[in-house]
Order: C-alpha cells, then structure tokens, then sequence
C-alpha cells in the first residue's frame, strides 16, 4: 500500500463553497438522477412495461408519468425478454422504432463479467445516458449460504460504483418479498444492503391485484419522497387524475359549455338548474362553496367569477375570457359586482344526489 492510498483525501467546506459543484441533472425530474435506482414490485405487478416505458421516453426525450427526461440513449437488459416479446411489447408502446435503444437479453454476472460488458457498451455508445437491468436475480451469483447484508450490499455497490464512474442512471428491477409491512420500502425483497447502497428506490404496489391502479413509492439522496397513485391502460403506466382534479375539470368544462353564450348573473339555484340541463347535478349551497373557494383555479381556466350582494340574495356572475393568463383581474369597474373574499377551507365534493351523474363522469380506465 502506497503512501498515498494511506492518506484521506480531505477538502474544507470553506473550498466547497469558493468553488461550487454544477446541480446534478436529473434524468427524469424528481425521480431518476445519476446513480444506482432500484425499482421494486411484485411479479406481473408491470415492472417490466414501466422499464420499457421509461426506455421509449428518454430515447425521445418525451416525458414519463407526466415529468421532463432527459435525452439520451438507453441500455435496456431485458435479461428474462427474448427479442419476440420485447418487439411485442415495443409494438404497444411506440408505432416507430426510436433510435438509441439498445437491447440485450443476455449478460454476465456481477463479479463475473457484467461490468465490463456495461463499460464495453459505454464506451461504444457514449451518449447512453440510462441503463435498466432487469432483472437483479439474473446477474447474483448465490453463494452456498445465501445472500446477507454483505452480500446484498456488495452487488449493489458495484453497480453503483459502475453507475458512478460512468455518470449515468443505473436502474435495476427487483422484486418484493411477499411478507407484509406497513413501510413499503421494506418489502424490497433481500436484506436492507440493497437500498442501502443504492442512491435510491422506487416500490410499485398494486392497490388489488385485478386493480389498474398502483401506487408509486420514491425515495433517494438526490430526489425528494414521492407517493403518487398511477393508472395501468393500454400497457402504459400513467399518473392518475386526483378525485379533486376531476372535480374541477367537471364543473370548467360544464362552465365554458354554458357561458359560451355569453356571461352568467344569477343566484346559485339559477346556475344548478341550468348545470343540471347539461347532466351536471349539484345542490345550489354546495356549488355556491365550491366555486367561491375555487375561484384562482378557475381563473386560471379563463372563468371568472364575482359576487353582488343585495338585501335579499347573492348574485354570482361569471364570464369566460379564453385567451387569460395565470393573473387577471377581476375588476372592470362597471358591472356592479365585488370580488368575493374567499372561505378559507375546501368543501367536500358534492354528496349523492348533488353529484355528476354517471352518465356525465369521464371513466377511468381499468387495468389489463
């Protein structure tokens, strides 16, 4: 051992701060970044359409579960894919072949061979900016005692320090462990070696098996936590729409239909019974509050609404202005009516019967 490998190399915060680091680009925004990731799910939960998905965006910088990418060429080691059902599944997903995805289906073991290969890969196509191997179990070498801590913490710091040296984002698919627990990232089957050596993990959970919907877990160094329910159609992973959100595109779509013959004035039983001819039901009360403490939502959408009060009623008066931005004001000086001073709270969403009747509701779609 040299002197020099003796020594620890040391900088002062005072160093960090004259000279500061570049931000690390994210590869996608808030949930891949440079470094070993981990995504973990069940079998058949649609580890392997999300990877492919996620291959398919970065390859054309098109954005993924509703985030930005980042550019780039992708590795994909579709170690349990042959090439008959990569270009099956591929067919799903993309009408044309994108350029800058590279497959495998084949590949040494960590330890064994696999990082070279990788480096190999690199150092042909230097603008690959991701790789996914999936599956992790395809590349462990087992040893007659099983896999530990150290074990589980090795293999994941090879790769990372693969994933370090290289500058790219290194996903790995891995699977859950089938004993409950009420933290996700604990069902990530192994020991804790794997997250802990990793720079972040992703746990996709089916809320019911037979369910197209599944919830999204994110946590890592570089990413702030995530939890955010996704929807499986089509095989294609997507952010669901909030229940809050539907509620709001409900009630504007429904507003721009009826005030696209000119503004709005009257009372708030006036508006519902002129809703309920489109097939949208609400109790006047409870639409009265919604729009109320939705009012900047609904200004953003271009409906603008204001209130005039008088001895006996409270008027509403709304008008659309297609082409408004995120401010405007309200005020024109001239119709009477006084911008409403909000309530502080969110009303529920309209009880049964004061609802949007089914036949009025957007479906969601269900999962394959």
């Amino acid at each position: 051992m040299t002197n020099e490998t003796k020594e620890l190399k040391t900088y002062t915060m005072q160093e960090l701060y004259e000279h500061p680091l570049e931000p690390m680009a994210c590869l996608v925004d808030g949930l891949l970044a440079p470094g070993l990731y981990i995504l973990g799910g069940s079998p058949k939960v649609g580890k392997s359409w999300m990877a492919l998905q996620l291959c398919l965006a970065v390859c054309g910088g098109k954005a993924f579960l509703g985030r930005a990418t980042r550019e780039g060429e992708v590795l994909y080691l579709a170690l349990e894919d042959g090439p008959q059902r990569l270009h099956s599944r591929a067919l799903r997903l993309a009408d044309t072949a994108p350029k800058g995805l590279h497959l495998c289906h084949r590949a040494a073991p960590i330890g064994q061979g696999l990082e070279q290969q990788i480096e190999a890969q690199l150092a042909g196509h230097p603008h690959i900016r991701l790789v996914v191997l999936d599956t992790l179990q395809k590349v462990r070498c087992e040893s007659g005692s099983g896999l530990s801590y150290s074990s589980d913490y090795e293999d994941a710091g090879a790769l990372k320090a693969l994933a370090d040296r290289n500058g790219i984002c290194l996903l790995v698919i891995h699977h859950l462990r089938k004993m409950a627990d009420d933290d996700p990232f604990n069902r990530l089957s192994g020991t804790n070696g794997l997250a802990g050596a990793a720079d972040g993990t992703l746990i996709l959970m089916r809320n019911k098996r037979q369910d197209g919907t599944a919830t999204l877990y994110a946590t890592g160094r570089d990413i702030e936590d995530v939890e955010e329910e996704l929807e499986f159609a089509d095989c294609r992973w997507s952010r669901a729409v909030p229940q809050e959100q539907l509620q709001l595109t409900l009630v504007v779509n429904a507003l721009k239909k009826l005030l696209a013959a000119g503004e709005f004035r009257g009372t708030a039983t006036e508006l519902a019974a002129q809703l309920e001819t489109q097939g949208s039901y609400w109790s006047p009360a409870i639409l009265s509050k919604y729009l109320q403490s939705h009012d900047d939502a609904l200004a953003r959408c271009g409906i603008l609404l204001e209130t005039k009060r008088t001895n006996s009623k409270r008027l509403l008066c709304l008008r659309y202005e297609a082409q408004i931005g995120d401010f405007c004001d309200t005020s024109d000086g001239s119709d009477g009516c006084d911008s409403y001073s909000r309530t502080g709270g969110i009303p529920s969403l309209p009880s049964q019967p004061s609802q949007p009747s089914p036949a009025s509701r957007p479906s969601l779609a269900s999962g394959i």
